[in-house]
């Protein structure tokens, strides 16, 4: 009789065992994506504590862009606006993973705000400058002005290309981190290395921006 009950209390503790399994393994496989977003966040940060670390350069940019809805009548204006200008780009911005081409323009053009194109920032130095830093900011969001709204969709090692005065630099990203939305940004890069910045807002997210650094790889003449 003993036996029996022993056998009895085995076999629902094995159940048990067993139904708990199979519950974990179950909130596992539903909530798979969301666990993977959460590690690869986690590891990102532990990653750009390190980049932040090693850098040799902490510049602090005043910048602010915003997730920019689309607006009919706002976006008649804005594109009258800019045509008006015949704007001249003296370059290009081009990321062949996300169809992005969209020139810039000179620093002291009038239109060269995030309001009308990608920004060249003030503090900018341009492609051609050995260890200089090329910053660009420009809104995300659904808008017409919204340039870099699928930049979210890059990830470490992805290239990007600059076309200026006759030459091509080739990009890659080696770096992706948020900063606190509150009117300026902490560029992390390493100074030893010519690189290209790219700032916009944080896609669902209001209250932070998204910093892409990308260091130089090549040089070519096109």
């Amino acid at each position: 009789m003993a036996t029996r009950n022993k056998h009895k209390v085995d076999k629902e503790t094995m159940l048990i065992i067993v139904g708990s399994l199979l519950l974990i393994i179950s909130f596992i496989l539903y909530h798979y994506e969301k666990i993977l977003m959460v590690l690869d966040e986690l590891i990102n940060n532990i990653e750009t504590e390190k980049f932040k670390e090693k850098t040799r350069d902490d510049l602090e940019v005043n910048v602010d862009v915003e997730y920019i809805e689309s607006d009919d009548n706002n976006q008649n204006q804005t594109q009258g606006e800019v045509s008006s200008s015949n704007p001249n780009y003296i370059g290009f911005l081009e990321i062949d993973k996300i169809n992005l081409r969209q020139g810039f323009l000179p620093k002291e053009s009038t239109y060269n705000y995030i309001d009308y194109h990608v920004q060249v920032l003030k503090v900018a130095d341009f492609p051609d400058v050995v260890g200089g830093n090329f910053i660009l900011a420009a809104h995300s969001g659904n808008s017409y002005i919204a340039y870099f709204h699928n930049l979210y969709k890059l990830t470490k090692g992805d290239m990007a290309k600059v076309y200026y005065k006759g030459k091509l630099y080739r990009y890659k990203i080696v770096n992706i981190y948020k900063e606190k939305k509150d009117g300026s940004v902490n560029i992390y890069r390493d100074s030893t290395k010519t690189t290209l910045t790219m700032i916009t807002c944080t896609r669902n997210d209001k209250t932070t921006q998204t910093i892409y650094i990308a260091e130089l790889i090549g040089v070519e003449t096109y």
